[in-house]
């Protein structure tokens, strides 16, 4: 599933191309299960809507239209958004065309159709996105709140750090390479950090996601950038997926194991 780096990665790609455009019109392949509208009424809500803005909030992409409305987008698994040039027919996996005027055509794309896109007022989305935590690359992520969230669970780190209601953006890939790299084992209950291994998380957590965004965002399996290309933070993974192959610092066997339903990536030497 994307995570911050890949949203953040694909608004830098997207801005330039989508900013100040209008959406002339709107082709819907497959409405289910993306649309929670009708696609007549999703359709006849975003044509001849001006683009004026494109933020993200933990793992959504929020088109911001003019007269006042918001698209929201969540890739889940396998959605993406590509400008490709000279489309004549829809692929098999687009399910939603935004022509943008000049021939220029805005796919999303989803091959297992686990995206969802849905519209918003202010006060809709303002209900819906308050609902999440914090930005990991906020001020607002230090050590009094990370306090906070360890203090009253005696659930893995792991999980904190995947907890979109503490934490906003931080998915499975991540998690662990953060882990990895603050030497903490995944599987320590988080209320019984110390004061130093909670502050050097937190400063993990906003070093790894700069890195990834740097690198424009990690590509192990579907992830794509506007132009069809590949991440490059993979490159630089240390544990993640890598179960059986020797720790880049002490050489033991990276490990497996599964929690809440998610693999879990570590060296059991080099993180305690």
């Amino acid at each position: 599933m994307p995570e911050l780096p890949e949203v953040e990665t694909l608004i830098t790609g997207l801005k330039p191309h989508v900013i100040g455009k209008t959406i002339r019109k709107v082709d819907v392949f497959r409405p289910l299960p993306i649309l929670p509208l009708k696609p007549t009424e999703f359709i006849r809500a975003l044509e001849s809507k001006k683009i004026v803005d494109l933020t993200r909030r933990a793992k959504y992409l929020i088109f911001h239209l003019k007269p006042e409305l918001y698209l929201l987008t969540h890739l889940r698994m396998t959605g993406k958004f590509l400008l490709p040039n000279h489309l004549k027919s829809p692929g098999k996996y687009h399910r939603v065309w935004f022509h943008l005027g000049n021939k220029k055509i805005l796919v999303f794309e989803d091959v297992r159709c686990l995206g969802k896109m849905e519209l918003a007022t202010k006060v809709t989305i303002c209900k819906k996105l308050g609902r999440l935590g914090v930005e990991p690359l906020s001020k607002k992520l230090n050590v009094s709140y990370f306090q906070k969230c360890c203090n009253k669970t005696v659930r893995p780190i792991k999980a904190v750090l995947m907890d979109q209601s503490k934490i906003a953006g931080i998915g499975n890939i991540y998690a662990s390479e953060i882990l990895f790299r603050a030497g903490i084992h995944p599987e320590r209950q988080a209320k019984f950090l110390t004061p130093v291994e909670r502050k050097q998380i937190i400063q993990t957590i906003k070093l790894i996601l700069k890195k990834a965004i740097q690198l424009q965002g990690t590509t192990v399996s579907d992830f794509r950038r506007v132009d069809d290309k590949s991440g490059r933070f993979q490159n630089f993974l240390n544990v993640y997926g890598k179960a059986g192959q020797p720790c880049p610092k002490c050489a033991q066997l990276i490990q497996r194991i599964v929690q809440y339903q998610r693999s879990t990536f570590f060296c059991p030497h080099c993180q305690h």
